[in-house]
């Protein structure tokens, strides 16, 4: 498979563990504030009802996360829409008991932004945005009411309204502008890491996930193959470049369509690919790059081209650099092109 340059099955286990860690005190939170407006017999019915609901809507989430019986996306927009309701309800009850008309906006009413970045966290940019802006116009909708019902603010406590809301605007604004730039960002890190012609990760690419799999990796436990096709300068002077641009994708897709998930195929330079094979000895690696051979050679490409690989293959060893296994690796790949091309060679 080609990964991108952010690997998503970190990116989802880190979020994983984040929820597994987050939930329960989500819950302790809850249940606590319960407890503690219980004992001071300031509960309003909208806590009454709903801190218990929430708290066991944390600890159902982070059961159903644990046991994988959710994914991670499913367990955020779960807590974003318990959160979400929560807020609105308490909104409802300011408005309808006047203490939003009196007091201004309390401690509580200080959580309801913090769904924006929630909700940007997420959701991509333009769902957010949509997202977040339907749960501000409940907010406003449901303080409008209230004055259109005959509400009469103090001014302390108009104040407090008016910059509630007009706060909530600069936070959206804000963080719109953020998600814009982050979408750039990823854009171009994505255009800097990809090979424009096949689509596959690039030698920065490429270089970059050797590094970061070598550091973790076990000695014996991960390969590298050097594929190179054979004869490619004279396809491209037979038939020009347009037609060897499409031998190029073509190999490609055939060579990342044997792959597993988690393997890493980039375009090293010219007509040479690397793989990476992740949790494989020599002898697997081996295989594989028999297989990838018989998947291009089997049948032609571009309309009737046939095409050869030669393969080097090097596995991890204790103490290896990127440069030295890339070197044996390379230095297997010159043994198959002098030996005859069409075949698998082996470090030494």
């Amino acid at each position: 498979m080609n990964p991108s340059p952010v690997d998503p099955s970190a990116l989802e286990a880190s979020r994983r563990r984040t929820g597994l860690l987050l939930l329960p005190l989500a819950a302790m939170a809850t249940a606590t504030a319960w407890l503690m407006s219980y004992a001071n017999h300031s509960l309003n019915p909208v806590d009454r009802w709903l801190l218990p609901l929430l708290t066991l809507e944390a600890l159902l989430l982070w059961g159903l996360l644990y046991l994988r019986r959710l994914s991670v996306r499913e367990v955020e927009m779960g807590t974003v829409v318990g959160l979400g309701a929560y807020q609105l309800a308490m909104q409802v009850y300011l408005v309808i008991s006047g203490e939003v008309y009196r007091d201004g906006f309390g401690a509580t009413s200080l959580w309801y932004p913090l769904m924006f970045p929630l909700i940007f966290l997420i959701l991509p940019r333009e769902q957010a945005l949509r997202f977040s802006v339907t749960y501000y116009l409940l907010g406003l909708t449901i303080g409008l009411v209230g004055l259109a019902l005959g509400a009469s603010p103090s001014l302390k406590a108009l104040n407090s309204f008016v910059q509630f809301y007009v706060v909530c605007v600069v936070y959206l604004v804000l963080l719109d502008i953020y998600a814009r730039v982050r979408e750039q960002y990823f854009l171009m890190r994505q255009m800097a890491h990809t090979d424009p012609l096949t689509g596959l990760a690039n030698r920065r690419a490429g270089r970059e996930c050797l590094e970061h799999t070598l550091n973790r990796a076990a000695p014996g436990s991960a390969a590298v193959i050097l594929a190179d096709l054979d004869h490619f300068k004279a396809v491209n002077d037979r038939y020009g470049h347009s037609v060897g641009d499409q031998v190029l994708r073509e190999v490609a897709f055939r060579l990342d369509q044997e792959l597993r998930e988690g393997d890493l195929l980039a375009r090293w330079g010219g007509e040479e690919f690397l793989i990476l094979v992740q949790g494989a000895d020599l002898e697997q690696a081996q295989r594989l790059a028999q297989r990838l051979g018989a998947a291009v050679q089997e049948q032609p490409v571009a309309g009737g081209i046939g095409i050869s690989l030669s393969f080097g293959v090097a596995v991890f060893r204790p103490g290896d650099s990127v440069e030295t296994l890339l070197e044996r690796a390379d230095q297997a790949l010159y043994r198959a092109k002098h030996l005859g091309r069409r075949r698998v060679e082996l470090e030494a």
